[in-house]
């Protein structure tokens, strides 16, 4: 469904157009209404899971779509990759499938979100954990050949279900990234307003607006019962709103920064965990760079569980050296605050110590 505005923004006359979702639920106890309203009895389609979550939900989801339309084919992921994505992406089109639905977390749905798309088909998206915002973003992460992976462009989902009963039994450690990722939203947007003062980007007045009132939203809630409904639906909502701003922009400006590099580069030295939990942890850092309430950021942290110094991660200081000289080469034309400071070893060891008291 394509929506459009005029931008505010000196020198631009054209419209810029955009897609979303045909629908977002979000509830408790809404998959199988939802799904067999989506779905028509005349529909053949194509079911995408990985194993636990088939052990969990799956082989219900396939039993209530059997019974409500002409045809489903069960598909399992096993690696997440593209290979796999490009060879379902066949079979639909082979088969003529009417419909594609992803039920799992980002590997499934991102497997899902890219088959859908290379075969021009409906896709429903229902995530079993908001572990990031990637939800309803025009981005699949894909592994390839030789171990590298690739953010690939692709068409949002159709419809998006969150089952909030199904979502507050996900493990603790994937709901703390999800709210992790969306702060880091925080200097996100720090790192966009740099990057067009210097030229290296343009600003999207709509999609910055949406990315800060996403995790606005969210940081309100302080007290830590991950089986708050009111505190799970705002986060899954605000995971909504954000990958809605990268499709807005057309890139991941609105929730990526300095401290995504960061990220990026822990997991280039084979020390990653979650993403959102390691974004989580560089927003400290990069918010001190900017001068900003890093105390409020790491406390609210705290407060999840959620690991607020690279020594919570696992890592060393070496390795915390090694991350923050590698972190700004990690991504061409990403323009953060990365690119301003200095590399040397005092002050690596200032902003450590000042950081992470030592």
């Amino acid at each position: 469904m394509p929506l459009s505005y005029y931008p505010k923004k000196k020198g631009v006359s054209a419209i810029n157009t955009f897609a979303v979702p045909e629908s977002v639920k979000i509830g408790s106890g809404i998959l199988y209404p939802k799904l067999t309203e989506f779905i028509k009895p005349t529909h053949r389609v194509m079911l995408i899971v990985d194993k636990v979550v088939d052990g969990l939900y799956g082989k219900e989801v396939y039993a209530c779509l059997e019974g409500h339309c002409r045809e489903v084919k069960r598909e399992f992921v096993h690696a997440g990759s593209l290979r796999e994505a490009l060879l379902m992406a066949y079979y639909i089109v082979n088969r003529d499938f009417d419909a594609v639905i992803a039920m799992g977390g980002g590997k499934v749905l991102d497997v899902g979100k890219y088959a859908s798309s290379m075969s021009k088909k409906p896709f429903i998206s229902i995530p079993t954990s908001i572990s990031h915002d990637g939800v309803a973003s025009p981005i699949a992460v894909l592994k390839c050949d030789h171990g590298t992976v690739r953010s690939l462009d692709c068409k949002i989902p159709t419809h998006i279900i969150m089952d909030i009963d199904i979502i507050k039994k996900a493990p603790r450690n994937l709901i703390v990234a999800g709210l992790g990722d969306l702060v880091s939203n925080i200097t996100a947007l720090k790192d966009w307003n740099k990057a067009v003062e210097a030229g290296k980007a343009k600003m999207d007045d709509f999609a910055y607006i949406i990315s800060g009132t996403a995790v606005r939203a969210v940081v309100q809630y302080t007290d830590p019962d991950l089986e708050n409904e009111a505190f799970l639906t705002q986060l899954a909502e605000s995971i909504v709103l954000s990958g809605l701003a990268m499709n807005i922009t057309g890139n991941t400006r609105p929730s990526s920064g300095a401290e995504h590099l960061i990220s990026h580069a822990i997991d280039a030295i084979g020390k990653g965990t979650f993403h959102g939990l390691q974004a989580a942890m560089a927003s400290i850092l990069v918010e001190y760079l900017y001068g900003g309430d890093y105390e409020f950021i790491r406390n609210y942290l705290k407060g999840f569980g959620i690991p607020t110094s690279f020594e919570e991660l696992g890592l060393s200081y070496d390795e915390y050296v090694q991350v923050m000289r590698m972190a700004r080469t990690t991504r061409k034309n990403r323009y953060t605050i990365l690119d301003e400071i200095s590399y040397d070893d005092e002050n690596l060891k200032r902003i450590y110590d000042a950081v992470y008291g030592g």
